[in-house]
């Protein structure tokens, strides 16, 4: 229980906050030493230039070269399967798998302080309409998603989920066709695409930094503006059309159902509670020469709906609560990424800045508006250019409306941050350690402490 007096003995909340603001300060001064070491002056240009034009190994296996002899370098734990991925790769058909373990646990605080094990099995296969016999640019992707074990987005903060990923396919144990999409090229600038839309695949083609959950953060609510969580659903059916810049979605128009649908094939309740309509267009910028965007956009949906309805994105706290439902729904959302150091002589290390803001309808949203904010980089340490780390901050504001109808629960903004460090042991084996700290929206529960550890092997 939260103490109300006056003064409040160091615990739970006050270790948390301050791992939280030290890992902070330990990023700005490895922001710094990286400053520091980056090639930009002349002399630093003149040092570095043999690095620049070294040729870099490739670990591609080619199959008119001899198979790869050394284990540890292929991109895949198994390698070309004897020829067949390559040969497959060539008639048009593209098999990628991942299994993705995650070991976390909420060691303070929360609903309940325990560790959990468990995972996820990706597969993914791409149609190349092309080398198929098909139309060019016709190209068909099919995610399925295996979840096993255990987690503990429950047990540390529900409306803030400590583990995006594992909310694929569901929380049971269980395998599904999470995605099935089809997109035909019309140009270069355009393209058609529909079917079964999986939307975290959807938002790691807009911001690849944000990982699926599999490489980056793991809470949802630092992968996307959790305000879409009504109006965006896991897994749905629709189609629209996109606008492409440079291999780079810079504008959507797109119509779905307003269903989840990750375990079902989506056409038995397909638009029984109306659709939903999405639109989002991204300006590309360059500051001090290096990349950035500021993306807009929002959906409206027509169906029926209450701030207190089931979310597939997050678990709202006293379920069985009635509320009058609201005809439509709707959101708002910007974007911006920005490079903030990128190193001359090898662009692998760089640093970036990503942050996301929502807003959305009070009256059938339990957020009213979130915000996160986030530092990337790669290559932080010499001589380990693809390990990755990260440091974030994000808050939830939750409707007004939804407080009221929570009143018993004592519920309240929330807000919380997390650090990683995925550290690449192979080219097919990378292993994060992550933290995360959440000041749960439920008022009578500690600050929740969440340490993880999450190990990913491309197959």
């Amino acid at each position: 229980m939260r103490s109300r007096s006056s003064f409040v003995p160091p615990g739970p909340r006050w270790i948390g906050v301050t791992i939280l603001k030290l890992s902070a300060k330990l990023f700005g001064f490895s922001v710094v030493c990286l400053a520091i070491s980056f090639c930009g002056t002349a002399r630093a240009q003149e040092y570095c230039a043999p690095a620049c034009d070294t040729a870099q190994p490739s670990w591609m296996c080619d199959s008119n070269t001899d198979p790869c002899t050394d284990w540890l370098s292929s991109p895949f734990m198994l390698g070309d399967l004897g020829g067949l991925r390559s040969g497959l790769a060539e008639s048009g058909i593209v098999y990628n798998a991942s299994l993705t373990n995650f070991y976390q646990g909420v060691t303070s605080g929360g609903n309940q302080q325990t560790f959990n094990n468990g995972g996820k099995l990706d597969q993914f296969v791409i149609f190349e309409g092309g080398k198929l016999g098909l139309n060019e640019g016709f190209m068909a992707i099919l995610h399925a998603e295996t979840r096993y074990g255990e987690d503990v987005i429950m047990d540390a903060a529900p409306l803030a989920p400590v583990n995006g990923n594992l909310l694929y396919p569901s929380l049971n144990n269980e395998t599904a066709i999470t995605g099935l999409l089809f997109q035909q090229a019309l140009s270069e600038e355009w393209a058609l695409s529909f079917g079964k839309f999986n939307a975290l695949d959807l938002w790691n083609m807009l911001y690849p930094q944000t990982g699926r959950g599999v490489t980056g953060f793991m809470n949802a609510s630092m992968i996307l503006p959790l305000t879409m969580a009504r109006t965006f659903p896991l897994s749905t059916l629709g189609g629209g059309v996109l606008r492409m810049k440079e291999k780079q979605i810079q504008g959507a128009l797109v119509a779905y159902d307003s269903n989840n649908s990750t375990t079902t094939s989506g056409f038995d309740e397909l638009f029984d509670n109306g659709a939903v309509v999405l639109g989002l267009w991204r300006f590309f910028t360059e500051f001090n020469e290096l990349p950035g965007s500021h993306l807009f956009g929002g959906t409206w949906a027509s169906g029926d709906f209450s701030s207190l309805d089931r979310l597939d994105w997050a678990f709202i706290p006293g379920q069985g609560i009635t509320a009058g439902q609201q005809s439509g729904s709707w959101s708002l959302f910007y974007v911006a990424e920005q490079k903030l150091m990128v190193d001359p002589c090898n662009p692998k290390r760089n640093v970036g800045l990503l942050s996301q803001w929502g807003l959305a309808d009070e009256e059938t949203s339990p957020y009213r508006w979130t915000g996160n904010v986030a530092l990337q980089a790669q290559g932080m340490i010499r001589g380990r250019d693809n390990d990755t780390l990260g440091v974030g901050y994000f808050y939830s504001g939750l409707s007004g409306q939804f407080k009221s109808l929570q009143r018993q629960f004592d519920v309240d903004n929330l807000q919380g941050g997390e650090i990683y460090y995925n550290a690449t042991i192979t080219p097919w084996f990378h292993l994060t350690a992550d933290l995360q700290v959440v000041e749960p929206s439920v008022q009578f529960n500690d600050t929740a402490v969440v340490f993880g550890l999450r190990a990913q092997l491309l197959l």
